[in-house]
């Protein structure tokens, strides 16, 4: 959200200027900002003691390096603060002993020096290895490994959400052979759409992504639902199958599995930016959760139905922006195509009638699917008017409740006279009813090439992390929350640690107490560090009783990442 604010902020400065200037008042005379400094010089005020670089740190060990379809995922043994890595050209700082590396021609070697790096700035000597991106050529009845230049491919996919807060494009940088969902929809799930139908086969079925969601604080859902549904909301449709992946902001997991599901194994600490292989089974004695070939939750729940719709979905746990990669997702199931796709019409609910709807041409059928949330006890809504002609609408799946605050999703035929570009649609109804989301499927006799331009919300640059200060009595212990410091020495501890795929070099960090400049610490030995924990004595003898705060600013290598702050309030006894 600092973000996002402090780049409204200088949007509006740059229109202030366009409009000094378009009303011709000369030049304008605004203050400007300078950039954020990139090198830090150090600084210590009296009373003040800051650490200093120590020995280097150790070599990681022990590497590991698996090579995939356009990726070699890395791992190794340290315990260090982080850890640079470099192939080719390229480098990133990583806080974690693991990492992946994306976008890589398949069959063409990469050579890969890992070195340590600790809370200055300061490498080790690097440990090498050797790797080889190898195409993925498994056998599926199904499968899209969106490595084509504009993703995805409309005859394929279609991406559902309640307002426009999210898109699914070809990847960005390094995730320039993946499937990009980006969104700043906070909880809500964002929902991958199969065209292609799941159709169970007589033995084993299997839906499988690779995807490096759930990123920390995130969340991946896996439906196979009995019904045209697009969302995933909650509670899970009848006779649906739902996993839930959760990750939380330090990287562990959970999964449950719907319905009458049981966990049978724990989930392995994710590894951020880092593909996993999940895998919804369903055989004749129940369902299962695999992730990279280990059970890890299972139910006895055998589906009469035969044919599902598949559903991928993403969503963030604490209202953040969210940015999933996605490798790969197939069927190992009985064989079944998508049905023929036509260009998509636009929609409006309860609005005025559109003047310009044409005709779209060769369209055979139609289906509007619609998600509604009604507000009170009444019954369910079971028709629909589409571009002025009423037909029935019914549930997208049967035996869906219809109850106040629940979503429903239906499902209605659409008449010839709204094969068009524009549709309009009420609902037949005198009920105060909230309509949450519409898709329109459009079929003819033979598909129109498409597919989605565009370029991710959340861009993969690396961030830093905010700066976490905590005051410490004189033995560097943590007091009672809220309690008052006696005068003298105290210990300021900073931490700044991120889990992210990567992180920007930082540069160093700033402290200042009641907005006095008392100590710079500089973090570039050797390079920029990305992540450590630093003790700073200070001497609050001369400081008054009362409250007092210290700010912490941490500083990017890269003018172009923005500086993070953090604060601790403290209070001094009389």
């Amino acid at each position: 959200m600092k973000r996002v604010a402090f780049a409204v902020a200088g949007l509006a400065l740059v229109v202030g200027v366009i409009l000094l200037r378009d009303t011709g008042g000369g030049g304008s005379d605004l203050p400007t900002a300078p950039p954020p400094p990139t090198k830090l010089k150090p600084f210590v005020a009296e009373q003040v003691l800051v650490p200093s670089p120590q020995a280097r740190p150790a070599t990681p060990t022990n590497v590991v390096a698996r090579a995939g379809h356009h990726k070699i995922q890395l791992n190794w043994t340290g315990d260090a603060p982080a850890y640079e890595v470099r192939w080719g050209e390229r480098t990133k700082l990583v806080t974690r002993p693991g990492t992946q590396l994306n976008g890589l021609q398949n069959d063409r070697e990469q050579q890969i020096d890992i070195r340590a790096v600790d809370s200055f700035g300061q490498r080790s000597q690097p440990v090498q290895t050797k790797a080889t991106p190898r195409a993925d050529n498994a056998p599926y009845t199904f499968v899209d490994r969106f490595d084509s230049p504009d993703e995805p491919d409309l005859q394929r996919w279609r991406l559902s959400k309640r307002t426009d807060c999210a898109r699914a494009t070809s990847g960005d940088e390094e995730d320039h052979d993946r499937l990009v969902i980006s969104s700043s929809c906070g909880t809500r799930a964002v929902t991958l759409r199969s065209r292609t139908p799941f159709v169970r086969g007589d033995d084993e079925s299997r839906l499988v992504i690779e995807t490096d969601a759930p990123s920390t604080g995130g969340k991946l859902l896996l439906d196979l639902v009995p019904g045209p549904v697009s969302v995933q909301g909650d509670p899970v449709l009848p006779n649906t199958i739902r996993a839930t992946v959760s990750t939380d902001v330090s990287g562990n997991s959970v999964v449950e599995l719907v319905p009458n599901g049981t966990a049978v194994k724990p989930v392995p600490a994710a590894l951020p930016g880092v593909t996993v292989r999940w895998e919804i089974v369903l055989t004749g004695s129940g369902v299962q959760v695999v992730r990279d070939g280990d059970v890890l939750a299972t139910s006895p729940f055998v589906p009469q139905w035969r044919e599902a719709t598949a559903l991928v979905g993403v969503a963030a746990l604490a209202g953040d922006r969210i940015r999933a990669g996605i490798d790969l997702i197939g069927y190992r199931t009985a064989k079944a195509d998508a049905p023929p796709a036509v260009p998509t019409p636009q929609v409006r609910v309860d609005g005025p009638a559109s003047t310009s709807a044409h005709p779209i041409a060769d369209v055979t059928a139609g289906q509007l699917r619609i998600a509604m949330i009604p507000s009170r006890e009444s019954d369910p809504v079971t028709a629909v008017r589409i571009n002025g002609v009423e037909v029935p609408l019914r549930p997208a799946v049967e035996g869906t409740p219809w109850k106040p605050g629940a979503e429903y999703p239906a499902v209605a035929g659409l008449p010839k006279e709204a094969f068009t570009d524009n549709l309009n649609v009420q609902l037949v109804t005198q009920e105060r009813i909230q309509v949450t989301h519409t898709d329109v499927e459009l079929t003819g006799p033979k598909s129109s090439p498409q597919r989605q331009a565009g370029t991710p919300l959340v861009d993969a640059r690396p961030t830093l992390a905010d700066p976490v200060p905590e005051v410490l009595d004189a033995s560097g212990q943590p007091i009672e929350n809220g309690a008052a410091f006696n005068r003298g020495r105290v210990v300021l501890e900073v931490r700044i640690n991120a889990l992210d795929a990567a992180v920007a070099g930082l540069a160093g960090f700033e402290v200042r107490l009641d907005s006095n400049h008392i100590a710079t610490v500089p973090t570039t030995a050797d390079g920029p560090a990305a992540a450590g924990r630093w003790r700073i004595s200070l001497n609050t003898g001369s400081l008054a009783a009362g409250a007092h705060a210290i700010e912490v600013r941490a500083f990017s290598t890269d003018s172009q990442v923005h500086p993070e702050t953090g604060y601790v309030p403290f209070l001094l006894k009389p």
